[in-house]
């Protein structure tokens, strides 16, 4: 279940694949600029949820890059988390 719920309205979803989903949208009817969501889902209410409800779980306004193919490079290279 990936559909838009509380404050979060999903504009697109640019990412879905194996039951995890990046979305586009617009928090608490800011239309001006979009934000990124992302959640798990399967056939049931997937994770985040509250009360019963799915939720999206909001990513950092801020410029985020975050190089995960390498992160899984056996030579030890580690997950790079930029905040700018």
């Amino acid at each position: 279940m990936i559909e838009s719920t509380g404050k979060f309205k999903v504009h697109d979803i640019p990412y879905d694949k194996d039951g995890f989903a990046v979305a586009r949208g617009y928090w608490d009817g800011d239309t001006s600029r979009l934000r990124l969501a992302c959640r798990w889902h399967d056939d049931g209410i997937g994770y985040p949820q509250t009360f019963g409800k799915p939720q999206w779980m909001m990513l950092p306004t801020e410029n985020l890059s975050v190089d995960i193919i390498n992160s899984l490079n056996p030579s030890g290279s580690k997950l790079v988390i930029t905040l700018q």
